[in-house]
């Protein structure tokens, strides 16, 4: 086989060879469109037949979560949860990312006259991936928002969120979580002060690859 062929498999996994010049996930193939391309560390050096599915279980973590203030508005991103997964020996995956998260609020404040609640603490968090030596790629971002009119307040609440990808190429990819953005409570009224503390009391992070 040149540098150029790549083997193929059928439906019925039989093998075959293509001697076009094209790059694996572009989905341009002349007269195979959507066949598997060769994987260089699959052995024995293709996907693999009978091989349908991954599972990787990723690294959470808990965490305080800093809040800005008017005089100290910098936050810089926060990493939360990690996890591998190399759908290398895959055909065409899709890849499922879950993530789940205990949130812990706290908030002390001094009610005034005609309080009113004009923005709830949010967390913004966000779903990337790094394949490879790649760069690393911004898939999403989901808001996690807590509002309330009490003079305590001390909960925790769960979130999480779901990510699809589609016949993703092939490889190796970390995907991360983290957060990029805290926005504390606004609540207008004579003499209203907010304490607030938030915290992750704990996270975690799992990846599904599935062959087509």
């Amino acid at each position: 086989m040149n540098s150029k062929s790549r083997y193929f498999y059928d439906d019925n996994h039989d093998k075959y060879d293509d001697s076009y010049d094209h790059k694996c996930c572009d989905h341009d193939y002349p007269k195979y469109e959507y066949k598997c391309c060769n994987q260089a560390h699959c052995k024995p050096g293709h996907p693999i037949p009978n091989q349908s599915s991954i599972f990787a279980c990723g690294q959470g973590s808990g965490i305080a979560i800093p809040i800005p203030t008017v005089t100290n508005p910098t936050f810089t991103p926060l990493p939360i949860a990690s996890v591998t997964i190399d759908s290398t020996c895959l055909c065409n995956p899709s890849i499922k990312i879950d993530f789940d998260a205990l949130i812990n609020y706290q908030a002390l404040i001094t009610l005034g006259a005609a309080p009113v609640l004009g923005g709830p603490f949010t967390v913004t968090f966000q779903l990337s991936k790094t394949c490879g030596d790649g760069s690393k790629i911004a898939l999403g971002t989901w808001d996690f928002a807590f509002g309330i009119l009490a003079l305590a307040v001390n909960i925790t609440n769960s979130f999480s969120f779901s990510y699809c990808e589609c016949n993703v190429c092939p490889g190796c990819c970390v995907y991360t979580v983290e957060i990029v953005r805290v926005a504390s409570s606004t609540i207008t009224g004579v003499g209203v002060l907010t304490t607030e503390n938030a915290a992750i009391r704990s996270s975690s992070i799992s990846a599904t690859a599935i062959s087509h």
